[in-house]
């Protein structure tokens, strides 16, 4: 049986951000996959980085970065609207997830978003920012959005196939698209028209048209290849070529590397009747090896910028110099990631890569009290002790008691973990394990006890109930084709429930009620419910809605308050009892789980940093970020 009651539209909740941005010297968590200035031809030394982070940071001439985490997967392409305020991105899991956003800047909302089913291969703004155009690994080719009303236009008259470069005249009265096939063409961006097609070198990537449109440049097989009217005028071999030019230059800059540190800036100066010089060493730099291996790079009028591996960002002046410079280093990484919170009495525990630390946010005193071996998750547990383990491994579960710093083993997974989660019935305390999405293991933390209770596939979460039944979320797609069945521990007896939905994960408990999400697909497409399902009565009763798929929101319960952060942009508060719900303010990262005790709520972020609050009301106290020095850094 199902029941719906006053279901909250969560669909626009990820437009309107009630947030705020962070201003610090902190690199990026991942590979810088794009460096884009704020103006090409500019002289004030603002420029963005995007990264596999899913943060934006724009940098001033000052080397402050303004940082904002704008999604939960990567950020593989930027572009920026002539104004140099609206921000354009292409966001992508590199499997089902490809959409493009755009945002003000200067209010961190989001004003468009529009999802593909196949990965974008480009993105750009027309010259005067009328349109923002996409490339698309399709047949399909170009995507056209006008840029006031943000709608979809038919402004070639013709399928453009698949195009990696889209670059519009000054006027916006051409438009010309590069496809990987080995063809360069040009419309009249006025009729839609094809006013010329060019055969040329197929498969460049990097590519860039300079020079006043009159030269088009690309990357192949370590080497810099330059067109004009069609033909291949220089072909210029480089180690590990990243060329840096806009379309703004004269000028064809591009950087060298031997993989050891060493990096070489070149020109390739532009001449009269379509010809281009060889190449000329405009400086010498060292700067990062290995991991930290430059990945991206863009100059303006004075600068260059460049973005590692590793997340860092450097900088250097675009003018000449006889002598051997070093890549001046814009950012630190001076915190430490918290990977998982738990309540701690009046205080709560804080889980490093190498240490358990407990704080509170009244006190601000933080005291380490154990260390780790690299464990990811905690779980509070009584007389003082935690459950420590590790998501995606195969590592022991273990025990470590705080007051006298032991630690023991209390099983080892035969698979990587997935999910471990404490239960109480009859005031026996047992842990339901989940390995690989096919197994449900409960261990018995009283006899040691460890027992395989269901196998199957797509499996997402578990409980164990008041009932004595273990209610196993999973897929509908896979045998029984439901998502929730539940398991006698005793009998080992497998009943599945008559619940409709794709499938069902992220469960909380009071031991009579779960709740949890559940995505359903209808004729609109996959939305993503927050609902409870009474384990007596057997009714299910959906809560919150959020009209799109959302496979990585988390429940938590206290009380009678129940959370999520569908939509993962901000924690939503739902009180059961009176129907009243609220929004936590998000900070410059994306909220990723939350935990209370009886006084304050701590909101763990994307980037390992916390976000405090009260219990009651959606005001956001403070971001902390714990530095490597083992202190607090408050925002």
């Amino acid at each position: 049986m199902k029941k719906y009651i006053g279901l909250f539209a969560a669909a626009l909740l990820a437009v309107s951000l009630s947030a705020q941005s962070h201003i610090s010297t902190q690199s990026h968590q991942a590979q810088v996959t794009q460096v884009a200035p704020v103006s090409a031809r500019g002289t004030d030394g603002s420029y963005y980085t995007v990264s596999d982070d899913g943060f934006v940071i724009k940098w001033t001439f000052d080397g402050q970065g303004e940082h904002y985490q704008f999604s939960d997967v990567s950020i593989k392409l930027i572009a920026v609207s002539p104004n140099g305020s609206e921000i354009a991105l292409y966001e992508t899991d590199g499997g089902s997830i490809n959409r493009i956003t755009v945002w003000d800047w200067k209010t961190l909302t989001r004003k468009y978003l529009k999802k593909f089913s196949d990965s974008i291969t480009s993105l750009s703004y027309s010259s005067k920012g009328t349109y923002l155009i996409a490339g698309t690994a399709t047949v399909d080719g170009a995507v056209f959005i006008r840029t006031q009303g943000w709608q979809i236009v038919d402004k070639i008259k013709a399928n453009t196939g698949i195009v990696s470069y889209i670059h519009t005249s000054n006027t916006e009265k051409t438009c010309v698209f590069y496809s990987p096939s080995g063809s360069l063409s040009f419309y009249d961006f006025m009729t839609g028209k094809l006013k010329q097609k060019m055969q040329i070198l197929k498969g460049l990537s990097q590519t860039v048209m300079y020079d006043e449109n009159r030269f088009f440049a690309g990357v192949r097989d370590n080497s810099i290849y330059i067109t004009a009217s069609g033909k291949t005028i220089a072909s210029i071999p480089a180690n590990n070529p990243l060329i840096i030019s806009t379309e703004a230059d004269y000028n064809l800059y591009y950087l060298e590397t031997d993989g050891r540190g060493n990096y070489e800036v070149k020109m390739i100066e532009s001449q009269e009747e379509n010809k281009v010089s060889n190449p000329r060493l405009v400086k010498i730099l060292k700067g990062p090896r290995g991991s930290g291996i430059i990945t991206a790079a863009r100059k303006d009028a004075v600068n260059i910028y460049f973005g590692g591996k590793n997340g860092s960002v450097y900088k250097s002046e675009v003018e000449a110099t006889i002598t051997t410079n070093t890549m001046y280093e814009l950012t630190d990484n001076t915190y430490s990631k918290i990977y998982d919170v738990a309540p701690a009495d009046s205080d709560f525990y804080f889980l490093t890569t190498n240490a358990v630390y407990s704080t509170s946010y009244d006190t601000g005193v933080i005291s380490k009290l154990i260390s780790t071996e690299g464990e990811t998750n905690i779980i509070s547990y009584k007389d003082n002790s935690v459950i420590l383990w590790s998501q995606s491994e195969k590592t022991p579960v273990k025990l470590l008691n705080l007051d006298r710093k032991s630690s023991s083993i209390l099983f080892t997974p035969k698979t990587t973990l997935q999910k471990v989660r404490l239960c109480t019935v009859e005031d026996k305390d047992y842990l339901v394990e989940i390995e690989s999405n096919s197994l449900v293991n409960l261990y018995d933390l009283q006899t040691g006890t460890f027992r395989e209770i269901y196998s199957g596939t797509g499996i997402q979460d578990a409980v164990y109930m008041n009932n004595k039944l273990i209610y196993i979320a999973k897929s509908a797609a896979t045998n029984p084709q439901t998502p929730l069945l539940t398991v006698n521990p005793e009998t080992m007896e497998t009943v599945p429930l008559s619940i409709k939905g794709n499938v069902t994960y992220a469960l909380s408990t009071d031991g009579k009620t779960i709740y949890g999400l559940n995505i359903i697909s209808d004729e609109t497409g996959r939305n993503t419910y927050v609902f409870s399902f009474n384990i007596y009565t057997k009714q299910m009763t959906n809560i919150l809605k959020f009209a799109e798929e959302d496979a990585e929101a988390f429940t938590y319960l206290n009380g009678n308050n129940l959370f999520t952060n569908i939509g993962r942009n901000k924690v939503y508060c739902y009180n059961l009892s009176t129907k009243k719900r609220f929004a936590y303010n998000r900070s410059a990262s994306i909220p990723k789980t939350l935990c209370m005790n009886s006084g304050r709520a701590v909101i763990l972020n994307s980037n390992g940093s916390i976000s405090w609050c009260g219990t009651a009301d959606s005001k956001l106290l403070g971001d902390w970020y714990l530095t490597k020095d083992d202190n607090w850094y408050e925002f």
